[in-house]
C-alpha cells in the first residue's frame, strides 16, 4: 500500500525528503533536551497614502497686515530705519567728568621732606606725575610692576598706567640728589565717581634757587661795581637794554621786615602762619599747614585789576615776587587778601 502511494506522489511531481528528526532522541537514561519555540518576525508596517498626507507640513494661516506694519514696511523699502540705541562694551564713559570743574583731575601738592604723595589713576588712562623743575629722576621702584605700568618720561616726569582696577601699590622715585618721593597709587573703574589725577605735580625745590629780581625801571648799570667790589651782586642787562634788568641777589636776612604790619581778610584755611617782606618779595609761610594745601596763585592789584604776579616756593614759605601793598591769593573759589599797612622803604 506504501510503495503505491509514494509512487502516485512521484507521478505527481513531488518530491519527498525525508524529515531530519526535531526532537533527538536520548540514549538509556539521558533527558530529552525540550525544542525551543520558532523565532517570529513582525512585518514592517508602511504607511497608508492617507498617512503619507497627514504627516506633510500643514499650510498656515496668514496674519493680516496692520496698518502700523504697511507703514513701517514702506519706510524700510525706501530705507529709512530706526535708530538704535545700544550700549557699548561695559560703558566706557565716565560721568564724573560732565560736571567737572576745569582745574579736576590736575593735583597740586607743595614738596615736603616727610610726605607720602597719593595719587589717583584709573583703568584705561595715563596719569603723569611732575616733579620740581630742579629733579632730576634716575630710577623709579614700583611695589606692583605687573598691575602698574610705570615709565620714565622726561628728566623730572613719569606716567603711570594700571593694567586693572581695584588695586593699588606704591612708587619710590629716586633722583639725583639723593632725594626719594613716596608715591601711594591706587586704580578705580570707569563708573567711579571720582575724577582721577591726569597731572600730578609736586611744586618746590630740591635745592633753593637764587633769587631774581627786577631792577626798578631807569637803573643805572655801572660796569665798573663788578670790579670795585667782587662780593657785590652785580647787574646784568637783558637783551641789551638798560632798563628792566635782572640780577641775582643774595637773600639777606637783615633785610626783613614788617611781620606785623599786614592785615588779612578772607578764608580763614588759607591763612599762613606769619608774613614779612624784604626789599623786593614778600614772604608767606605756613609751616606745618603747608602740607596737604594746593598751591594759591599770587595777584597784585594794578588800578583796581588783579594782575597775576610771580611765585616760588622756599620749603615752607610761598614767596611772592612783589612788595605791593595789596596782595591777593586765590585758590579756586577762595582767596585771602593781604594788605600791607607799614613804612614804605
Amino acid at each position: 500500500m506504501i510503495p503505491l502511494f509514494m509512487g502516485a506522489l512521484f507521478a505527481l511531481g513531488v518530491v519527498v525528503v525525508p524529515a531530519e528528526a526535531q526532537t533527538p532522541f536520548g540514549g538509556k537514561g539521558q533527558p530529552v533536551a525540550p525544542t525551543p519555540p520558532p523565532k517570529t518576525t513582525q512585518p514592517t508596517q508602511q504607511p497608508t497614502p492617507q498617512q503619507s498626507q497627514v504627516q506633510q507640513a500643514q499650510p498656515t494661516a496668514r496674519v493680516p497686515m496692520s496698518p502700523d506694519m504697511a507703514k513701517q514696511a514702506e519706510f524700510q523699502a525706501e530705507g529709512v530705519f530706526p535708530e538704535m540705541s545700544r550700549p557699548g562694551a561695559g560703558g566706557q564713559v565716565q560721568d564724573a567728568w560732565n560736571d567737572a570743574e576745569p582745574r579736576a583731575g590736575v593735583y597740586v601738592q607743595k614738596l615736603c621732606d616727610d610726605c607720602v604723595y597719593k595719587v589717583r589713576t584709573r583703568e584705561f588712562m595715563t596719569t603723569t606725575v611732575i616733579l620740581p623743575e630742579d629733579a632730576v629722576i634716575t630710577s623709579a621702584d614700583p611695589g606692583d610692576a605687573v598691575g602698574f605700568s610705570v615709565k620714565i618720561k622726561a628728566v623730572n616726569k613719569l606716567a603711570i598706567r594700571p593694567a586693572s582696577w581695584g588695586q593699588d601699590t606704591n612708587v619710590n622715585v629716586y633722583t639725583k640728589s639723593g632725594a626719594v618721593y613716596p608715591l601711594y597709587i591706587r586704580s578705580e573703574t570707569v563708573n567711579s565717581m571720582n575724577v582721577p589725577d591726569l597731572v600730578v605735580k609736586i611744586v618746590g625745590r630740591e635745592k633753593p634757587a637764587p633769587v631774581e629780581v627786577v631792577a626798578p625801571a631807569g637803573a643805572v648799570i655801572d660796569d665798573k661795581e663788578k670790579d670795585a667790589s667782587p662780593d657785590a651782586p652785580a647787574m646784568k642787562p637783558a637783551d641789551g637794554k638798560k632798563k628792566g634788568v635782572i640780577r641775582h641777589v643774595p637773600m639777606d636776612v637783615s633785610k626783613f621786615h614788617g611781620w606785623e604790619d599786614y592785615e588779612l581778610s578772607g578764608d580763614s584755611e588759607l591763612k599762613p602762619e606769619t608774613i614779612w617782606r624784604d626789599d623786593f618779595f614778600t614772604y608767606v609761610r605756613y609751616g606745618r599747614k603747608w602740607d596737604g594745601m594746593e598751591l594759591s596763585t599770587g595777584y597784585v592789584t594794578v588800578d583796581g585789576i588783579d594782575e597775576l604776579v610771580n611765585s616760588h616756593v622756599e620749603g615752607t614759605t610761598f614767596v611772592i615776587e612783589s612788595v605791593a601793598p595789596l596782595i591777593t591769593l586765590k585758590n579756586g573759589k577762595r582767596f585771602l587778601c593781604i594788605r600791607y599797612t607799614g613804612a614804605h622803604s
